[in-house]
């Protein structure tokens, strides 16, 4: 329930693009409410306790036997992720996870919901100067929790008329390169950005190049090495960081470098619901005003095919709109 959290504190700036955001899980609607309460989720939270909706997504965790987990309300929780529907209630998005426990951070939904670039947490950012080149680390949160996916990012700064090889340039040029660690962490593929491609017509060769300002960025999460449920953890732990490329324009090269930085990256705890056990033995008259009883008995048939409208049953409001919506399967 981390990135409910996390959610929570971009609702504001999703709202104000026009989309809505909700939540569905298999979490009794009494769970639910007690943890919106506490952590002072504003956006709606809907309960589908017998898998029903989860099941028609076809988004149910398979990897999960009936018996397993029985306690905890295992069986029939979903694999984590989040759609994007556009103002036509289509999905024209969507980002998925096999293992019971990831998910994409906060800044980052927001950022793939709006097309833009994760911003950096202004806290986490290192820079290093080597000649006339800027590289800057950052990391999308502020703190890393267990398995919520941030981002790591590396901006360069290329001095104007100099560019610095890309990936996939032929054997003679030195490419970008970097390599990165960090103890019980785990990193995910680098993305790289769109390079120009150099023309040298006395080799006869098509060199891509990055020029000018650009980023790196590289999922990253820490696990269950460094962080652990019911367990003591460090305040931060250490990301290395090594950039090695070759400078070059129109006249001369010079020798390729390497830059290394070191950031220390603060952990923090998830954020957990109140114990099953507990809540299991709570009145069942709670009052509700931001959670709704889901299940296809009370939702129309459109929300199988496109997720958009469902009838709550405590309020009788539509939840789904005709406008942009999110919705995070956890």
């Amino acid at each position: 329930m981390t990135q409910l959290v996390q959610l929570q504190g971009v609702s504001s700036k999703l709202l104000a693009k026009g989309y809505s955001l909700f939540a569905i899980s298999n979490d009794p609607v009494e769970i639910l409410d007690e943890f919106a309460v506490a952590h002072g989720i504003t956006f709606s939270l809907l309960s589908d306790e017998k898998s029903e909706v989860i099941k028609a997504f076809g988004i149910m965790n398979q990897l999960i036997e009936p018996d397993e987990g029985r306690s905890m309300r295992w069986y029939g929780i979903p694999y984590p992720g989040t759609y994007y529907l556009n103002d036509n209630c289509v999905v024209t998005d969507k980002d998925f996870h096999q293992h019971h426990a990831r998910r994409a951070s906060g800044q980052s939904v927001l950022a793939r919901a709006l097309g833009l670039e994760v911003e950096a947490d202004p806290d986490t950012e290192v820079v290093a100067e080597s000649g006339d080149i800027s590289v800057k680390l950052g990391m999308s949160e502020s703190a890393l929790q267990l398995e919520v996916i941030s981002q790591m990012m590396i901006d360069f700064e290329v001095p104007e008329g100099w560019h610095v090889y890309a990936p996939g340039a032929p054997e003679a040029f030195t490419p970008l390169s970097l390599s990165v660690d960090g103890e019980g962490l785990r990193f995910g593929e680098v993305n790289w950005p769109d390079s120009e491609i150099m023309s040298d017509r006395d080799l006869d060769l098509a060199v891509p190049v990055f020029s000018g300002s650009f980023r790196i960025s590289i999922p990253v999460a820490a696990t269950s090495e460094i962080i652990r449920l019911g367990h003591e953890i460090s305040e931060s732990v250490n990301i290395s960081v090594a950039v090695s490329f070759q400078m070059c324009n129109e006249l001369e090269c010079k020798l390729p470098e390497t830059v290394k930085m070191n950031l220390r990256a603060k952990l923090a705890r998830l954020v957990e619901p109140e114990g099953l056990s507990i809540l299991a033995n709570r009145l069942k008259s709670s009052k509700l005003n931001r959670v709704f009883r889901f299940d296809e008995a009370y939702c129309s048939d459109e929300i199988v095919g496109a997720a958009s409208v469902c009838n709550a049953r405590e309020s009788n409001i539509s939840v789904g709109s005709r406008r942009n919506s999110l919705s995070a399967i956890w």
